[in-house]
């Protein structure tokens, strides 16, 4: 009688979660050719947040810890398009940021300093200037303005395969439909994963899980300092208005953000009240899971006041769209990877905070080169996961910080 192989799986990495951010770190890790590489993902790569992102690649930013990890993506393009032969077809169309308030204002001129000491081109433009640039934008809202035309936005599912085809090419495999239930665990040491299709040892997992990742390490006795915070866009009807290569535009006075859209207008608004979520109580798909009310309508009658001011024609525009997602917060608006103290073998790479695509490249290398066992080549202490000390990340409390940081986010 044939018999059937029932023995452990054993690799050398193991990545939970197919989002943009797992399949840069596989990428990376395949290109290092130190080991094997298997990333799992329960449904299809890159189906949730990352599909949903607005994938505006801005790389002055007032966290300038962020900045190398942006200028690895956009190396990433450039070398994932040399490896495919192919365009990712990234619109390098530039950022206009926009103040109407003294207080926004010293902001941007502190940002423009930025991307002067790193080497980015930046232009200060007069209201008129910035409007024929945008021509929706209304001038006698305009207090200054700045134009960083090294900037673009790219399609971020496009990015996040082109990552999972480079990194097969390069070895790595990639599991689809595969859900990761448990880790396994030796002392203070994790030595693999235990899933709906059997257990697979390795000498190190990341934990790429996304809005999901504090229920992987919750058992560990992690606790991932981020929560799932719903994030939404609306996308315009194409109108005249709005011509296809004008660039994305920045109104942190609005708490809002744009970029062109197949003729249309991408735009974002941040509320006053963000919407968190415990991790604890979402789907294994997020397919047909309320994130509140239907067209986003609540959200966007509140921001529209602050928004016609830039843009007087927002209430004769159809929407045609209207896009809603989970970002995983940080409380200091920044990201968490790493280590997870007092645990062996077990990295996290969580907590994009509405950075997600454009850090993917350093996200990639660094935890790849953790992984590896060799030094990262980012900084990324400012990261690390035990920064707030002991925290419950399903508390009420500690969500409500979270919640805060996406609302008083202003940046692209």
């Amino acid at each position: 009688m044939p018999t059937t192989d029932t023995s452990p799986e054993t690799t050398d990495l193991v990545i939970v979660g197919g989002g943009v951010w797992g399949l840069s770190i596989a990428y990376h890790y395949a290109r290092l050719k130190v080991g094997r590489v298997l990333l799992l993902e329960r449904n299809t790569l890159a189906s949730a947040a990352t599909s949903r992102a607005a994938a505006l690649l801005t790389q002055a930013r007032a966290k300038t810890v962020l900045m190398p990890l942006i200028a690895q993506t956009y190396v990433d393009i450039a070398d994932l398009e040399m490896a495919l032969g192919e365009s990712l077809d990234g619109r390098r169309v530039g950022s206009l940021h926009v103040t109407a308030s003294a207080s926004r204002q010293r902001e941007l001129r502190e940002l423009m300093a930025i991307a002067g000491q790193a080497g980015l081109s930046v232009e200060a433009l007069t209201a008129d200037e910035a409007a024929r640039r945008a021509p929706w934008l209304n001038p006698e809202a305009i207090m200054s303005a700045a134009f960083m035309p090294e900037d673009a936005f790219i399609d971020p599912y496009r990015l996040a395969m082109a990552y999972a085809r480079a990194a097969r090419m390069y070895g790595a495999t990639l599991r689809q439909g595969v859900t990761v239930q448990d880790l396994r665990r030796q002392g203070d040491r994790v030595t693999g994963v235990v899933t709906d299709q059997g257990v697979v040892y390795a000498g190190c997992v990341v934990d790429a899980a996304g809005a999901w990742a504090n229920r992987l390490a919750s058992p560990l006795g992690v606790g991932l300092p981020m929560t799932p915070v719903r994030s939404q866009y609306w996308i315009t009807a194409p109108d005249p208005l709005f011509p296809r290569d004008h660039p994305m535009v920045i109104l942190p006075d609005a708490s809002a953000y744009s970029r062109p859209e197949l003729g249309g207008l991408l735009f974002g608004l941040r509320e006053r009240q963000s919407v968190s979520v415990d991790p604890r109580e979402l789907p294994d798909d997020l397919e047909g899971f309320a994130l509140g009310e239907e067209g986003g309508w609540s959200s966007l009658v509140e921001g529209a006041p602050a928004l016609r001011r830039f843009l007087p024609a927002l209430d004769r525009l159809e929407i045609a769209c209207h896009i809603t997602g989970l970002s995983t917060y940080v409380p200091d608006g920044l990201l968490a990877l790493g280590l997870a103290p007092g645990i062996q073998g077990f990295l996290t790479a969580a907590g994009c905070s509405g950075a997600g695509i454009a850090t993917a490249g350093g996200i990639g290398r660094g935890i790849a080169a953790l992984a590896a066992g060799h030094p990262s080549p980012f900084d990324l202490a400012p990261f690390q996961i035990g920064r707030f000390g002991a925290i419950d990340p399903f508390s009420q409390e500690f969500r409500q910080r979270c919640e805060q940081a996406r609302s008083s986010k202003v940046s692209g």
